[in-house]
């Protein structure tokens, strides 16, 4: 496993030393491309000056012509390899080796040296570009002019530049380590307090919170992990209010079964009327145990989704029919209301049914004498399924908890119902509410 510093700082020297590169074979080609074409223009330049100039018989006009290039240097080779301009007694003798130097080089190659091709040649003394042109003859002897440039001192200043980015890289290379270093171990602090506070947090300790960093990415990453905390030890008393709640309902039921079994078994309680309770205690645990198993398995994710279409219409009519039974058994009846034309959507069938059908259960249990489901269209492909009973409505002290787990209002069953039907609407994307409007009404709103 490798250490954040230690990547970060290769990664600065990695940086710094490519950019080095970069620069450096930039530099140089485009440097060395420049020289040689201004070379190449001006011996290009000269040797036409010279081809098509009136050139004098006499040795003389030939050096005079070697006078007037300014950038540009002359020497005037015969057939027999001897140089008649110029006279090498009269130059120094660094000049002297130079000049013999790139004669050398012409008269040593003539079968391979082309005439205006330009070469470029290491003297002794410095660095030249060369090129040959045939001038006829002179005295009856034919003759060939060399003409060459010094880049020596643009090859100097190349070298110059060369060991400035050299040392510039050294000087780059020592502050990228210092910088990178103490940039690391300031990252190195804030992850260090931020994987100490996860652990805090992962022993259950929800109380601390991290402190604010001076950077605005883990800045931002610990008020997340603040929330998460938060979100965490809501999770945790719910899970224990969840737990506690569960089983004081399911101790009611078992305590009742408990005691009647009791009764039988002693023959102090009429045995049918005994067995009945018993039934009817064991169906409402039976449905307890149920819905927790849902929500257990929605809280935990494992129940997922299965979207398919539905017509909206056949549906509550085929989720009515179910619970009619229900409806008919407490003497309430089931009415509809809904629009003309049909309208579908795509949901989780079984899923939005079981919403439905707690919603109706607890209407059924608080109506006079009439549920009335409708439904109405919104927007192109939107639906609000409302459900509404004929009861007393619900109380100001129970509506801002009807959707709560395990709250029970007046009648109120196991407190799951509409938490339930709640949780999964949710999840189906859509919106639940509820509110007074003659009796209960509930509202789903599914997009």
């Amino acid at each position: 496993m490798k250490k954040f510093k230690f990547v970060l700082m290769r990664n600065f020297f990695g940086m710094i030393f490519v950019i080095f590169w970069l620069i450096y074979f930039s530099f140089n080609i485009l440097t060395n491309n420049f020289i040689t074409e201004e070379a190449r223009r001006e011996l290009s330049s000269s040797a036409v000056d010279i081809a098509t100039g009136e050139f004098a018989s006499t040795v003389g006009q030939i050096r005079a012509i070697g006078r007037l290039m300014m950038n540009t240097d002359v020497i005037i080779v015969t057939d027999s390899d001897e140089i008649i301009y110029p006279p090498i007694t009269n130059l120094s003798e660094s000049t002297a080796s130079d000049i013999t130097l790139l004669t050398h080089r012409f008269t040593s190659g003539r079968d391979v040296f082309e005439m205006g091709d330009m070469r470029r040649v290491l003297g002794e003394n410095g660095v030249y570009y060369l090129i040959a042109m045939d001038l006829s003859f002179i005295h009856g002897l034919p003759i060939s002019a060399l003409l060459y440039t010094d880049i020596t001192s643009a090859v100097m200043f190349m070298h110059a530049v060369n060991r400035t980015l050299g040392l510039i890289l050294i000087i780059s290379g020592v502050l990228s380590a210092v910088i990178s270093f103490f940039l690391s171990s300031n990252v190195q602090k804030a992850v260090d307090k931020l994987r100490k506070y996860a652990d805090v947090i992962g022993h259950g300790n929800f109380r601390e919170k991290v402190e604010d960093f001076k950077y605005e990415e883990f800045n931002d990453l610990a008020q997340s992990m603040n929330t998460m905390s938060n979100m965490l030890e809501t999770y945790e008393n719910n899970q224990k209010k969840f737990f506690q709640n569960v089983s004081h309902e399911l101790r009611t039921p078992l305590v009742s079964i408990q005691g009647y079994a009791e009764g039988i078994a002693e023959n102090i309680l009429n045995k049918d009327e005994a067995a009945n309770i018993i039934v009817a205690e064991s169906l409402k645990m039976e449905t307890l145990i149920s819905q927790i198993l849902y929500v257990s398995r929605m809280d935990s994710g494992l129940d997922d989704l299965e979207i398919t279409t539905i017509n909206v219409k056949s549906f509550l009519y085929d989720g009515a029919s179910r619970i009619k039974i229900l409806a008919d058994k407490n003497g309430k009846e089931l009415a509809f209301k809904f629009p003309e034309g049909e309208i579908e959507i795509k949901t989780d069938e079984e899923k939005l049914q079981r919403a439905i059908d707690n919603i109706l259960s607890n209407c059924i249990r608080h109506a006079d004498t009439r549920v009335t489901i409708g439904y109405e269209v919104v927007g192109k492909s939107g639906v609000v399924i409302t459900i509404t009973d004929d009861g007393g409505g619900i109380s100001d002290e129970d509506m801002p908890n009807i959707f709560d787990r395990f709250y029970k209002g007046v009648n109120g069953n196991s407190g799951l119902g509409l938490a339930i039907a709640k949780d999964v609407v949710e999840k189906l994307g859509g919106s639940i509410s509820a509110e007074n409007a003659g009796g209960a009404r509930f509202a789903i709103t599914l997009r």
